[in-house]
């Protein structure tokens, strides 16, 4: 067992070990020690602490228990001290401050935890991903589970929940897998037992994934859409139309209100490249000058869905690039209208170039689909495809393999001619 006077230098010296948590205690006051730890969470995120604790056995009882006082930085050596004093105190009196935190959390209901679990979720997830969890929370959990308590929460409640979403069978899915990791978060605090997770016998929604992959005469719709959007504008798209003006207005209007003006050229670029990339929309909007290698034809992307990621650059893509201008003091490719930050939505634009298009069905995530299609098509292999898209399993990638199956399809047609011909049967085409 480590032990040492616990002083502010003692403990900016202590080291993290990413092989196992350790304490040491202090020489001079029994029970009062600091808790080191050292996590790596799913994104490679690495989280250190250093956590003032109080170990002790409670009166009339053999297990040993710790109670947390708080994290060695916000709270001083001296302050952790005097805590630990109090505590130590009253436990010779007989209380038990493990257990009344125990019993103060089972009294939380899931309103009270969500702010704890959201903070949770912003220091180890991708702010897309907090936004989501966000969203669905207030949208769906809140209303139905918000003045709940998290101990008594229940398989069947969960269930009942996931299955009033079943018109939304994806969307349903999310929300669930989401309330799986909020009681995990639960059992790691102590609030819930360990591996008591509600969520786990939840029986997902059968998925079946969108194939909408774009033809040659689409292609070329979209590419005059774009054109006529960037030289003369388009109108809006049904959905984003206002409403005609009132009669009493009307004659106050310019002649020219209401007329198509040229769309914001960094918006267009920004469509074209992901056409041309394959790239998800956000690593487009967040692209930074200084991740494009045009000498060399790369891109070079520190942050993705799935971390780090080199993209190959095709000639064309390189030429939209190098055609946009660079903005002073903004370091992205696609800026915004505020100084320093990058377009945030492309949304209105994206609708009214569809719609122009006469392709009202596609998402703007489609181009990415479409990207890997034309490879897909043309006989590349699946790991050249995956490379293309920055997949981190060749498995996600496999969704494409049935778009190059024309030597699989010419080897069936043999085959069966052969067999048809021993058993005496037409031949076929």
């Amino acid at each position: 067992m480590a032990t040492a006077n616990l002083t502010k230098r003692v403990l900016d010296a202590l080291k993290y070990t990413s092989s196992c948590d350790y304490f040491v205690w202090d020489t001079k006051l029994k029970g009062f020690g600091v808790r080191v730890t050292e996590r790596v969470d799913g994104e490679g995120k690495v989280h250190r602490r250093k956590m003032f604790v109080v170990g002790y056995r409670p009166r009339g009882g053999r297990q040993f228990r710790r109670h947390t006082l708080g994290m060695f930085g916000p709270m001083t050596v001296e302050k952790a001290r005097t805590d630990a004093l109090q505590q130590l105190s009253a436990i010779s009196s007989g209380s038990d401050p493990a257990e009344a935190k125990r019993a103060q959390r089972a009294e939380l209901t899931m309103r009270e935890l969500y702010p704890a679990y959201m903070e949770d979720v912003e220091r180890r997830r991708k702010p897309s991903t907090a936004a989501d969890y966000k969203r669905m929370w207030e949208r769906h959990v809140l209303p139905t589970f918000g003045n709940k308590k998290v101990v008594a929460l229940t398989l069947t409640d969960v269930r009942r929940f996931h299955r009033s979403l079943h018109k939304t069978p994806y969307h349903a899915n999310r929300v669930a897998a989401m309330l799986g990791a909020f009681f995990t978060f639960a059992s790691n605090e102590g609030i819930r037992a360990r591996h008591d997770n509600p969520a786990h016998g939840v029986e997902f929604f059968p998925e079946q994934p969108r194939e909408r992959f774009l033809t040659a005469d689409e292609f070329r719709r979209l590419g005059a859409s774009l054109t006529r959007a960037e030289s003369e504008g388009l109108p809006p798209a049904p959905e984003h139309r206002r409403k005609p003006p009132k009669e009493a207005n009307a004659k106050h209007r310019p002649k020219n209100a209401g007329q198509p003006i040229p769309a914001n050229p960094f918006g267009v670029a920004a469509i074209r490249l992901l056409a041309l990339t394959g790239c998800r929309e956000g690593e487009i909007l967040s692209l930074t000058w200084d991740s494009v290698d045009l000498e060399r034809g790369y891109l070079r992307l520190s942050d993705t869905k799935t971390g780090k990621s080199v993209r190959p650059l095709g000639q064309s893509a390189a030429a939209v690039l190098a055609s946009l201008p660079r903005i002073q003091g903004n370091p992205y490719v696609i800026p915004g209208g505020i100084p320093g930050e990058h377009l945030k939505d492309i949304k209105r634009l994206w609708h009214a170039v569809r719609h122009a298009a006469q392709l009202k069905d596609l998402r703007i995530h489609d181009l990415r689909h479409s990207f890997a299609s034309v490879p897909a098509t043309g006989g590349e292999s699946l790991l050249v495809v995956r490379s293309l898209l920055g997949h981190k399993r060749v498995a996600t990638t496999e969704r494409y393999a049935h778009l190059g199956d024309d030597p699989v399809k010419r080897a069936a047609n043999r085959t069966a001619k052969s067999i048809a011909t021993w058993l005496g049967l037409p031949p076929g085409r």
